[in-house]
């Protein structure tokens, strides 16, 4: 599968928040978890799989920082991969009132499942985002 991104793109400035009855809840997710610095590269069912483009992506692969986002629109829950961004670890917002990191995806999902009710992607969906959109685009970085 081949995938581009451009450098930059103006798809970011037509996301519109989701309305709703609380402010808290149709305010944007703070940084890192912000979709609208990402663009879409993949659609994962009902969660989009958001990635960084341009100068953003050109900085955070050789630092170790490279990762990538699963959003939730409608739940507007935010999930970054591991990198050294989030210390190794999978972090989501809002969980806990707040950001919080689990080691595995197993128990990031499980916190998730207790306190929201979304369908999160299955393990072997989140490993192929990671093959693919992490450790893939990191490679074919590298061999450019």
């Amino acid at each position: 599968m081949s995938v581009s991104f451009p450098a930059s793109s103006s798809a970011l400035s037509s996301v519109v928040p989701c309305s709703s009855a609380s402010a808290a809840v149709s305010a944007w997710p703070p940084p890192p978890h912000d979709p609208r610095d990402r663009e879409e590269a993949y659609a994962l069912g009902e969660w989009q799989v958001r990635v960084a483009t341009g100068r953003m992506f050109e900085y955070f692969v050789p630092r170790g920082l490279w990762h990538v986002q699963l959003w939730h629109p409608e739940t507007r829950i935010s999930i970054l991969t591991p990198s050294r961004l989030t210390m190794g670890a999978w972090e989501a917002f809002p969980l806990q009132t707040w950001k919080a990191r689990r080691e595995t995806w197993s128990s990031l999902a499980l916190a998730l499942a207790a306190e929201h009710d979304v369908k999160l992607p299955s393990a072997a969906e989140v490993a192929w985002v990671e093959s693919t959109f992490v450790h893939g685009l990191v490679t074919a970085r590298a061999h450019a």
